[in-house]
């Protein structure tokens, strides 16, 4: 006979799972207990056990009694963790961007769209359950009372039997059960150090739960103690989304590191090489008390007249020179600066170039496009520079390895035009005298953050690049020039979710049924595309433009004769409008053109496209502020507008973010914005002939850190879903339409930062 599953269908939309028998955890109890909502087919229980990542049943995932088929939830999912009386809005409301299931028992891994860090995680114990051991139990499960409680509950169960994989339970009191909904909820045991994790919810025969009339209690757990490793393997990382790349060998034990930084935390990460081919070991953060996104142009080399390996680089805004110095154990010394007056110069590199046998800078000066070299002294200085190379305005990434293996120092740079690899040899002269160059490798245009060193056990200089989030590794070969077949390194990257963006915007880029969303990456100016999915997350990101911090008020739609959608912005420092007309490909833009599509935006804010005036073309509205008033510039549908005006004399100088959507029921498009000093949201109803109704409050407050807000087409319900953003934060939330009951947002699911 078999046990009854414990994933709860969900019965209504507001439908929620808890141990029965057991008693309501206070708030705040046990944090780390999570509630899964499979769509609206499975509600279960799950634990967090890393700052993203979640461990649940694989049950809870199946459909037609199969378990899931891909690494991507098939339905849309949401994961609330630290929030023990659902009815309140503590803790989190999480996507799903990952499912990691175990290839032989019903344990499965949730990786979630955005990092929890005020929750601790419970600790995965690797020690095996005994028998009549005493385990607590967490779940939002059906009780003897209650289909859908809306509190976390918990009872203590004795452990009755263990097996190879399994472990059998039974409570400690004859009320004490395991229902419907607490399927994959954590077992685990209190000790005077903690608390550790040993199993989860497997199986039950559910005796006293509502609605149930078997009369027995016990239930089997499935084992975690002895997955520890597949836990650490399946959610290791390898290196990914870094810039300033560098390598060195930092640590002292005679294999080249990895040395990079986390674009949206300003964190140096140290990943040690080991022994492995195309491995490192779990990464270090170097000088936490350093915002390292402060610095560009990190290099690596022998400066201070020790066996050490210091890290050089530009602060951005003194455009000084700084070295840290190497300890030779991975960690890095206090700044000492070493130049100045280096505005202009970029794409710094270190080698011995001049053959004296002390490591060297280079740079590209971008006013004249020469490679200029300052010859280093061993003790920490470099002369004045002389040029070393004519014409280089067209490379940038440079890096320096010996690649050809005649012990000279070579430099690989990345032509901006093709993408190509290109090796310039050094030669036995030195200086400024380079070989032909070569084409070592074709056609990356998306590549950033080349590095350059012995990273995999073979001894040859390797290159490594990142391509949009996914590091590769080029492998020297023994013959030299060429390089290898590009290979991933071990581990994995995250799908990763929006996060510090700049100028986020909304459309249909990817020609499928979802809205995707693009934005501005507020560190780098890259520009990414989020590939919208039916599982209420964001596909793997795309790297679709660079250079973008020049331009603000991005705005989306169809401004030309064409049905794709169009991308519009303003040159921040010219005031110039400029068009990027959308295509057929759907994942680029079309060439903007020689010629702006509008002069004189200087004074215009918070640019905003939408159908304001009753017709079928994409008008324009933006805050004037000398004036305070919402201006609006009908479309045309052939990417000319007509002349400005008002559309609103109220001072809408007072209100920060701005968004168009269609938010209530009529089919007209709206507006919401943030009211800065008091954080309230306002809807700005659309009405027939064009114009606002009065305005409406649509929230009381809380809005103030929110500085981009978008609205995105999510469902069929007719009201457009709102997306926020803080650049301060990294964060972003997305809210669904409130229906019935709106104007309005629901509880948002959170994205972002990295970690």
């Amino acid at each position: 006979m078999l046990v009854a599953g414990l994933a709860a269908g969900v019965l209504t939309g507001s439908a929620v799972s808890a141990v029965s028998g057991g008693e309501e955890v206070p708030d705040g109890g046990y944090p780390f207990s999570a509630k899964v909502n499979f769509g609206e087919l499975h509600s279960c229980t799950g634990a967090l056990v890393a700052s993203r990542w979640v461990v649940t049943a694989k049950s809870c995932f199946a459909e037609g009694g199969s378990a899931p088929a891909g690494a991507v939830p098939s339905r849309p999912t949401s994961v609330l963790v630290g929030r023990t009386n659902l009815a309140g809005n503590a803790g989190h409301r999480l996507g799903v961007t990952t499912l990691v299931p175990h290839p032989t028992r019903n344990v499965l891994l949730v990786e979630l769209s955005a990092p929890v860090t005020d929750v601790t995680p419970v600790e995965w114990s690797t020690a095996a359950p005994l028998a009549q051991e005493t385990l607590r139990v967490t779940g939002y499960g059906r009780t003897a009372t209650e289909w859908v409680p809306d509190r976390l509950h918990s009872a203590t169960f004795t452990v009755s039997e263990v097996a190879a994989t399994t472990i059998g339970v039974i409570g400690t009191s004859a009320a004490a059960t395991i229902c419907k909904g607490d399927g994959g909820g954590p077992a685990f045991r209190e000790t005077e150090s903690g608390v550790e994790l040993v199993a989860i919810n497997n199986t039950s025969w559910q005796g006293g739960c509502l609605g149930e009339t078997e009369t027995r209690t016990d239930a089997t757990q499935t084992r975690l103690d002895d997955l520890a490793d597949w836990f650490r393997e399946s959610t290791r990382l390898q290196p990914y989304a870094l810039t300033n790349t560098v390598t060195g060998e930092f640590t002292g034990d005679g294999r080249d590191d990895l040395m990079a930084v986390e674009p949206g935390t300003g964190k140096l990460w140290l990943y040690p090489g080991t022994a492995i081919d195309r491995f490192w070991g779990d990464r270090i953060q170097v000088r936490s008390d350093v915002s390292w996104t402060d610095y560009r142009d990190f290099t690596v080399g022998q400066f201070g007249g020790d066996a050490n390996e210091d890290l050089l680089v530009i602060e951005t805004a003194t455009a000084e020179l700084w070295l840290f110095p190497g300890d030779g154990a991975g960690g890095l010394g206090e700044r000492v600066q070493v130049g100045s007056g280096w505005q202009g110069k970029t794409d710094l590199v270190a080698g011995q170039f001049n053959r004296d046998g002390y490591d060297d800078i280079a740079a590209v000066a971008r006013s004249t496009n020469e490679l200029r070299m300052w010859p280093g002294n061993g003790a920490g200085g470099f002369s004045a520079s002389t040029v070393i190379g004519k014409r280089w305005g067209n490379l940038t990434e440079l890096v320096v390895g010996r690649f050809n293996r005649d012990g000279y120092d070579d430099i690989v740079a990345l032509a901006r035009d093709t993408g190509d690899l290109l090796m310039y040899p050094g030669s036995a002269a030195g200086g400024g005298v380079w070989g032909q160059a070569i084409t070592i490798a074709g056609g990356g245009s998306a590549l950033s953050s080349l590095a350059a060193g012995k990273l995999n056990p073979d001894g040859y200089d390797d290159l490594i690049a990142t391509e949009h989030d996914q590091l590769w590794l080029y492998p020297g070969t023994v013959a030299g020039g060429l390089l290898g077949e590009r290979v991933a390194p071990i581990g994995r990257v995250p799908a990763l979710q929006p996060h510090r963006l700049l100028e986020a915007v909304t459309g249909e880029f990817t020609r499928d049924e979802y809205a995707d969303l693009i934005g501005v990456e507020k560190d780098t100016g890259r520009l990414w595309l989020y590939p919208g999915t039916g599982a209420g997350v964001w596909a793997p990101r795309i790297q679709v433009g660079t250079g973008w911090t020049g331009f603000r008020d991005l705005t989306v739609g169809r401004f030309n004769a064409d049905s794709y959608d169009d991308l519009l912005a303003i040159n921040s420092s010219t005031g110039d409008l400029w068009l990027w007309p959308g295509t057929e490909s759907g994942t680029d833009w079309g060439y903007k053109g020689t010629d702006p599509v509008g002069w004189g935006w200087h004074g215009n804010e918070r640019l905003t496209a939408g159908r304001f005036d009753d017709d079928v073309y994409d008008d324009l509205v933006a805050v004037d502020r000398n004036t305070g008033k919402l201006r609006m510039w009908a479309g045309r549908g052939n990417a000319t507008w007509a002349t400005s005006v008002d559309l609103d004399t109220a001072n809408w100088n007072t209100l920060g973010a701005l968004a168009r959507g269609q938010f209530n029921d009529d089919s007209y498009d709206d507006l919401v914005a943030v009211e800065e000093d008091t954080g309230k949201l306002w809807l700005y109803p659309g009405k027939a002939g064009g114009g606002f109704d009065d305005r409406v409050q649509v929230a009381s407050g809380g809005w103030a850190e929110r500085d981009e807000l978008i609205s995105i087409r999510s469902d069929q319900d007719g009201r457009d879903a709102l997306i926020a953003g803080a650049s301060a934060s990294g964060q972003v939330w997305r809210y669904p339409a409130r229906t019935p009951g709106g104007p309005g947002w629901d509880d948002p699911t959170e994205f972002g930062p990295i970690s």
